[in-house]
């Protein structure tokens, strides 16, 4: 079973893209993107072969992660293989878990106050995995880049007001929702293009703001596209 590190993340009143103010409930986030190692469960108990886990969904043949190291971030995922994943792991946690919407992305990275990266207003070199060479406007904001992944959870001073890791560079987070027509989460197979946040390894740090918003089709599987995610159900 993936043995997941959730961090709860209280509910009210929080800063959304910047300007608005918007209100959630509490719900739990987990404090790292799905890895190697824990995807590896769904693929092992025949996750591809069950229908259950498909429905209104695109089924691919699984793809290797580029990076296969048990505690990296599990990439080459779709955003039908995520939803697929998390139908399955909440079956076997026997409450539901799911993609975050990206309301919820937003206010786990950005903490109540809205704060343009998870630890604070600017960007300051070494806090998370991106590329920090590419150059953003005149200058670069240091030079950092190792041009791959890194194992979840060795930016700990990127961390966000509650905890959470890698929320800002390391992979993509596929979202549930899709992007021009947020209200819709609901599964489909109409190709309409799915939310990603929190820029990569192989991008610059104005695209792993917290309030950046990008998107992808959801059949879209890469080496920089990963997702974590959240559950509403009780702590115990």
């Amino acid at each position: 079973m993936p043995d997941l590190d959730w961090v709860d993340i209280p509910g009210g009143e929080f800063r959304y893209q910047q300007r608005q103010r918007r209100t959630l409930g509490t719900f739990r986030i987990a404090r790292y993107p799905i890895t190697n190692v824990q995807y590896q469960t769904f693929v092992d108990a025949g996750g591809y072969r069950e229908e259950r886990w498909w429905q209104d969904l695109q089924r691919p043949e699984p793809q290797p992660s580029r990076w296969p190291q048990g505690n990296r971030p599990r990439t080459n995922v779709d955003w039908y293989e995520a939803v697929a994943f998390a139908r399955w792991l909440s079956a076997q946690l026997r409450y539901e878990v799911r993609l975050p919407t990206e309301e919820e992305w937003e206010r786990a990275a950005g903490g109540p106050e809205g704060r343009e990266y998870p630890w604070g207003v600017e960007y300051e070199s070494g806090q998370a995995n991106i590329d920090e060479t590419a150059r953003w406007g005149s200058e670069k904001v240091g030079g950092w880049y190792l041009g791959q992944t890194a194992a979840v959870g060795v930016y700990p001073h990127g961390a966000s007001p509650e905890g959470v890791l890698d929320l800002s560079g390391n992979v993509w987070e596929w979202c549930l929702n899709q992007y021009d027509q947020p209200e819709t989460i609901q599964p489909d197979t109409s190709g309409q293009s799915r939310v990603l946040r929190g820029g990569s390894w192989d991008y610059l740090a104005a695209l792993a703001r917290a309030s950046r918003r990008d998107r992808n089709h959801p059949d879209y599987r890469v080496n920089d596209v990963g997702f974590r995610l959240v559950s509403s159900a009780p702590i115990i």
